[in-house]
């Protein structure tokens, strides 16, 4: 019997060897399981390295790129308050009086239907017209009545030429649109600035149907992503931290703010306390994200299975190639990426002597233990 329950022992022992635990998978693992289709596995060299920093995701220049460099032409709309005063050449015409060959109109309001009113001239429709326009269609109005009239106009009060601004800023609400122009981080800084640092908050712009995202920290850095802003244009800052996880054979495995706009490989994996010499696979440190399409096509790489519109993709950097520490230099990390270290086989090896040296150490007890019964039977 003894010799029975030696035997269960000593195979149920073995058959938990291969099912030591661990982290994650082992290198090889992931390049087999690869070849279920269900996720891309790319070697970083340097073609892979260019391609990637040539990418540049679309920005607010590219999206809103009829208008980003253009100033903004302003124009009247409903609830605008003008100016207008008319001019005639000569005495006697319909306003000579003591103040001169003019007449002054301080207060016109554009009403409802986008017209205003005016004596002699009747109703105007200037809803979407410039000062300039108004001014002309006032002189044409007063054609063959005023003594060769001229017309200046100007905006008092703009009450639709106005853009919103809301979210994680200081003072949110509407912010009026100067004539020469006004770009996005002039309205930031009037609405006083975001309550979080540039880095971690995006930038929304919403016109029309259009829309565009963009990093903060970006539209300071890089000014043509600083556009020009057009009436009605709705502006929303997010704090939104970019994150990226490192786990597996690292010192510290943990969630990673950005400290700066960007993070290579390099100085996430110092982040975390660099490799664990005992344990990591040094031709395993790996890269996932959800790449985008677009990306994979301009290097040519096929795949063919998408998840919500992106392809689960993995990079695999060998740092025991001199040459990849500079790879692992050049390759930036993007918001929500997991940078996995795996463990090296010979570790799952010494874990399985291990577990081997356990049991039959347990045997040998049990043998002893066995041996002394029979003693004292």
């Amino acid at each position: 019997m003894l010799r029975i329950f030696l035997a269960l022992f000593v195979s149920a022992s073995l058959s938990a060897c291969m099912f030591t635990p661990r982290e994650g998978p082992l290198s090889t693992e992931i390049e087999k399981q690869s070849t279920q289709n269900d996720y891309l596995v790319v070697d970083v060299d340097s073609t892979i390295v260019d391609g990637l920093s040539r990418f540049n995701p679309v920005g607010l220049h590219t999206q809103f790129t009829t208008t980003s460099q253009r100033l903004p032409v302003s124009t009247v709309g409903t609830g605008d308050v003008l100016s207008v005063t008319v001019f005639e050449a000569d005495q006697g015409g319909l306003f000579s009086g003591a103040g001169g060959n003019k007449a002054e109109f301080p207060h016109v309001v554009v009403d409802n239907k986008g017209e205003i009113s005016l004596p002699y001239s009747g109703t105007i429709k200037v809803k979407g017209k410039t000062p300039l326009q108004i001014q002309n269609l006032v002189v044409e109005s007063l054609e063959g009545k005023a003594i060769q009239p001229q017309a200046m106009v100007n905006v008092v009060r703009n009450e639709n030429n106005v853009v919103t601004m809301s979210g994680d800023v200081t003072k949110p609400g509407l912010y009026p649109l100067s004539n020469k122009g006004i770009r996005l981080l002039d309205v930031v800084a009037q609405a006083g600035g975001t309550k979080f640092p540039a880095r971690e908050t995006y930038i929304i712009l919403m016109r029309g149907s259009r829309q565009g995202v963009q990093l903060l920290e970006t539209v300071m850095d890089q000014p043509d992503e600083n556009i020009y802003v057009s009436r009605g244009d709705r502006i929303y800052l997010s704090h939104d931290p970019q994150r990226y996880t490192v786990l597996g054979a690292v010192q510290k495995p943990s969630v990673y703010t950005f400290n700066s706009s960007t993070v290579s490989v390099l100085e996430a994996i110092a982040a975390a306390g660099g490799l664990n010499d005992n344990r990591a696979d040094a031709t395993g440190v790996f890269v996932f994200r959800y790449e985008e399409p677009k990306v994979l096509d301009t290097m040519n790489i096929h795949y063919t299975r998408q998840v919500r519109g992106k392809v689960p993709t993995i990079y695999r950097i060998n740092m025991k190639h001199a040459q990849s520490y500079f790879y692992a230099q050049s390759f930036h990390l993007q918001d929500k990426d997991s940078v996995f270290v795996s463990n090296a086989r010979s570790v799952e090896i010494g874990k399985l002597l291990q577990l081997m040296n356990m049991a039959t150490s347990s045997v040998r007890n049990i043998a002893v233990t066995g041996k002394n019964l029979e003693i004292y039977d």
